[in-house]
């Protein structure tokens, strides 16, 4: 659990301001063998070894592109010494651009990957998050990218 509370503090470091809202409209289809957590305020999901997915947003400000924001959060992790595992750009369904950045991390005898995937709606950065260790993360992986392909933020 303190990797996952590490892990969430890294990408709140890029210094932008988070908005708050009673219950974001996020939708997105449940990726076999993961659960929603139905009675949450957050759009949170879990399987049943631990990994974790989160969606939460921040302003677009100073407002730039996705590919700048895309561009910026890899950098950053890098710069903090994280080791890059993939990027990749995508249309959802409905055709919004989304981007994935995938950075691999040593935490204790662990490799974990942290991945963000990144849209931009309107004034906002939709940030979809996901976090486990290595070997629990490659089995669903596949299954989220497809996943994320649903997403729609709303509003």
């Amino acid at each position: 659990m303190k990797a996952i509370g590490m892990l969430a503090a890294l990408t709140l470091s890029l210094s932008l301001p988070a908005l708050v809202s009673c219950r974001p409209p996020y939708a997105m289809e449940t990726p076999e063998g993961f659960k929603r957590f139905e009675r949450s305020r957050d759009f949170r999901l879990i399987t049943a070894d631990g990994v974790r997915v989160k969606a939460r947003e921040v302003k677009n400000y100073p407002a730039a592109t996705l590919e700048f924001w895309t561009e910026a959060l890899q950098l950053h992790l890098e710069a903090q010494g994280y080791v890059s595992k993939s990027r990749e750009c995508f249309e959802t369904d409905k055709g919004l651009p989304g981007c994935t950045v995938e950075v691999v991390l040593p935490h204790g005898a662990e490799d974990w990957v942290l991945s963000t995937t990144l849209f931009l709606a309107r004034d906002r950065i939709v940030l979809v998050e996901a976090a486990a260790p290595y070997e629990r993360y490659q089995p669903v992986e596949q299954r989220l990218r497809a996943a994320l392909a649903t997403f729609d933020p709303g509003r």
